[in-house]
């Protein structure tokens, strides 16, 4: 039987273990840019030893944004998604992230 605290390799990336946080919509991205509220919920949950935290519902675009304090992709917040992801790394998780569109239900 294999330990789910064992690290594991998938490909190039090895997780400390083998525990992932699913993509489960935060609302913590007023002006759709990660926020200190968000920073700081992720940093917690490496802190609190997670293999990998993923950051959820990130928009590829902004036709394609569904909620209000949703994450929108562009080149403006990269330094804002760098300062998270490296505060997660320095806890020793790694970090995903749910890219979508939401279709033909946009506004």
């Amino acid at each position: 039987m294999t330990d789910i605290f064992s690290p594991f390799t998938v490909g190039p990336i090895t997780l400390r273990n083998r525990t992932i946080r699913s993509a489960a919509f935060e609302a913590m991205c007023p002006g759709h840019r990660p926020s200190k509220e968000f920073f700081d919920y992720h940093t917690a949950v490496a802190r609190g030893g997670i293999g990998m935290t993923t950051f959820a519902y990130a928009a590829v675009c902004q036709s394609g944004l569904s909620f209000e304090n949703q994450l929108w992709m562009r080149e403006e917040i990269v330094p804002e998604l760098k300062k998270c992801t490296d505060a997660v790394h320095a806890e020793g998780a790694l970090c995903s992230i749910q890219l979508g569109h939401c279709g033909n239900m946009s506004h």
